[in-house]
Formats: structure tokens, sequence, C-alpha cells
């Protein structure tokens, strides 16, 4: 069987234009059996999708270019102070941020050094809780002997 010929973007854009007065929300599974019934191939997925996409943009009017060298002036001037504005946010941005990650350091160091101390107090409070008992041993075997 034979490939149909592929039908031009215009044709489908039209169609889809048609069809999107007659239904509120058009998808492409209606667009695809709209263009078999019609021109008998569905066309391929991503192409009928693309097509879609493009039709419902909004239409991208071009600014216009400007007049007079007094007014490039003026944009140009414009455009300098956005991108010392832009340079000015990136900098406190970096300044910021560089500020956070060495605080963050600063705390991790710190976190080591108490984790690396912690088993060394654990055995320092054992010994004197030792210490403490014997000492209260002790104290109660001398007033044993004061009675």
């Amino acid at each position: 069987m034979a490939r149909p010929p592929r039908l031009p973007d215009a044709t489908i854009l039209d169609l889809i234009a048609e069809l999107r007065s007659q239904h509120a929300a058009l998808t492409g599974t209606t667009l695809r059996t709209e263009l078999k019934a019609r021109h008998g191939t569905p066309c391929g997925v991503s192409r009928i999708y693309r097509l879609l996409h493009t039709a419902t943009l909004p239409d991208a009017s071009p600014t216009p270019a400007p007049s007079s060298a007094a007014d490039q002036t003026v944009e140009l001037a414009a455009a300098l102070k956005r991108a010392e504005l832009a340079e000015y946010r990136e900098e406190h941005h970096q300044t910021r941020w560089a500020g956070e990650v060495h605080s963050l350091r600063e705390q991790v160091h710190a976190l080591r050094d108490a984790g690396h101390r912690l088993p060394i107090l654990e055995q320092q409070l054992l010994d004197r809780s030792r210490e403490l008992a014997a000492a209260w041993i002790r104290i109660a075997d001398l007033e044993d002997q004061l009675r």
C-alpha cells in the first residue's frame, strides 16, 4: 500500500483554525481523527502537536526599531543601567552566598571537633562518676567510724 502524500503545514493549520471555532478545547487526538477522515492520513503525532502548539502561540509583534540616534542613545543608556543593576545584584548574590557557605563550613568543622571530643568527654564522665561513688562510700565508712 502506497504512502499518502504529505499534507502541507498550511492545510493542517487551516484545519486547526476551523476546528478551534467548533471545539472549546482542541486536542491532538481530535485533530488526527479529523485529518484521517478528510485526507486519509492522521499525520505524525509529534508534527501534529508541534503545529497545534504553533497555532496556539500568541502573535509576537516585533518591537519597532528606534527611529533616531537620540532614541538609540536613550535605549543604550537604559540598557547600560540595567546591566549595571544586574551586575550589582549578581555581586551581592555571590557575596551573600559566599558568606553562607563559609558559615556552614565553620559549623561543620565545629561539629567534627565535637564529634571527636565526645568519646573523651564520655570517658571522663564515667571516671568522675566512679570517683564520686567511691567518695560516697568513703564518706559512709568515715561516718560509721565516728559513731
